[in-house]
């Protein structure tokens, strides 16, 4: 998903895609350029519902499979593309590809993974995404300096999407499904199968520590199935019936427009728009992009030695508050600086950029992409970033204001989440007063589970 949805960055840095789609400087040039990005999260609306449907359908293997299967062809369809609207097209079913992808896979890690190593293995997702931005911006660098391909340079990079959900799809075979998603549909030998092999440890040679968790999440199931037998019928009506879940969907579509809206997201899709609009070359803001990618890769590995030290809701508050605050910084900065030659001014926006992905990646992206697997399986997505280049053309530095006032917001809200820390994931319900459909393990079970197997 990240190599996807980052490569559009390089592709606009590149006069020959502009050549080739026909966009001079027209009057509607700029909405076209927000159209390539708007339509991806467009799909990117479409496919993250979607997902939530089918992923409890069919399973999460077939999901992320669809997904994969969906990115690789809508890629090739877009580096095929000789005109603006062919592209535009084939970004609504990338994004809608992309978007599955990224509401299956956190849920599908976050229901395999035991609970006290969940934030640093679910954090692996988010630095892989970053690792997709970093090699797109860096493939980007090496098509600008390629001349061989003439007209039709811009087109490598993007061919190269399609690598990786090739790779996915030759290799889905052999990772397991969720043991969850099995029990729920009545395969308790697989579900089994796969907690064995999971938990599998030499100090805990009877599998004590799978049986527990199959057991708990055996009942869990039994609880959800007679809770749902009660409830209306369609999964996202059941949603708005008891309080708890409400509150739930809430914060979780809070958490995600927070995190979409704090400012990283604008800066990397329209990362060149913004170093250009600084007074850099096109050679230099291909570098500053990649460099950018790279210290938000940085960011989300470091993220995975700490993730599991402290409370959730307390990380995401003082990453909020710290995008804020280089926000602050940045929109001073470009105020003063935008539009001048002045060039110590202009390394300072540049470099409180940076120190915004730094924040991002460190206390925000991974803890909220954990938290929202953890509380509620990701099935929406903010869209509208349509408006992104043409609000930087019009109101310039004011623009930062908006992404000031979200994380201002954000900071104080996310405070008062409850802390999902090291909690079983059938065990979480109870934090939001779900005590009489929550399949607690008596006491001595757990006991018995945290002195055996711990893989």
């Amino acid at each position: 998903m990240g190599y996807a949805s980052s490569i559009i960055a390089t592709t606009l840095s590149q006069p020959s895609w502009y050549a080739t789609m026909k966009l001079g400087a027209t009057s509607d040039m700029t909405a076209l350029i927000g159209a390539t990005n708007g339509g991806f999260y467009a799909g990117g609306a479409f496919g993250s519902i979607f997902s939530g449907y089918f992923a409890h359908r069919y399973g999460r293997k077939k999901s992320a499979a669809l997904a994969a299967l969906i990115i690789l062809i809508s890629s090739a369809l877009i580096t095929a593309s000789y005109h603006i609207a062919m592209f535009i097209t084939f970004r609504v079913f990338q994004g809608w590809g992309s978007f599955q992808m990224l509401s299956t896979i956190p849920m599908w890690m976050a229901e395999l993974v035991p609970p006290h190593r969940r934030g640093m293995l679910v954090q692996i997702h988010p630095a892989m995404i970053n690792t997709g931005y970093t090699v797109a911006s860096y493939t980007g660098v090496g098509f600008f300096y390629y001349t061989g391909g003439g007209k039709d340079t811009w087109r490598g990079p993007l061919g190269l999407a399609g690598l990786f959900p090739l790779l996915l799809l030759l290799g889905i075979y052999w990772i397991p499904e969720s043991p969850r998603y099995l029990l729920s549909n009545d395969r308790k030998e697989e579900a089994w199968d796969v907690l064995r092999q999971l938990h599998s440890d030499p100090r805990d040679p009877n599998h004590l520590y799978a049986k527990n968790e199959l057991d708990q999440i055996e009942r869990q199931v039994h609880l959800d199935n007679a809770e749902s037998a009660k409830s209306i019928s369609g999964n996202y009506l059941k949603i708005f019936q008891r309080a708890s879940f409400r509150k739930r969907f809430f914060m979780t579509i809070f958490l995600t427009f927070a995190q979409m809206s704090s400012g990283a997201l604008v800066v990397n899709n329209y990362g060149g728009l913004i170093y250009k609009s600084l007074g850099f070359s096109s050679s230099a803001v291909l570098q500053m992009q990649g460099g950018y990618q790279l210290c938000g890769w940085v960011m989300n590995t470091a993220n995975m030695f700490f993730i599991d030290k402290f409370p959730r809701n307390k990380l995401l508050c003082f990453g909020f508050a710290t995008c804020g605050i280089t926000v602050i910084f940045e929109a001073a900065l470009q105020k003063h600086y935008l539009g001048t030659t002045y060039q110590p001014g202009l390394i300072a926006c540049t470099a409180f950029l940076f120190l915004n992905v730094t924040c991002f990646g460190l206390f925000v992206e991974g803890p909220g992409f954990t938290y929202i697997a953890e509380i509620w399986p990701t099935f929406l997505r903010g869209e509208g970033y349509a408006l992104a280049p043409t609000a930087f053309e019009s109101i310039g530095w004011k623009f930062y204001i908006i992404f000031i006032v979200i994380d201002a917001i954000a900071a104080v809200v996310v405070w008062f989440y409850p802390d999902t820390l090291g909690k079983p994931l059938e065990e979480i319900a109870a934090v939001f007063g779900d005590t009489d459909i929550v399949a607690l393990l008596p006491r001595e079970d757990v006991l018995k589970s945290e002195s055996g197997n711990t893989a």
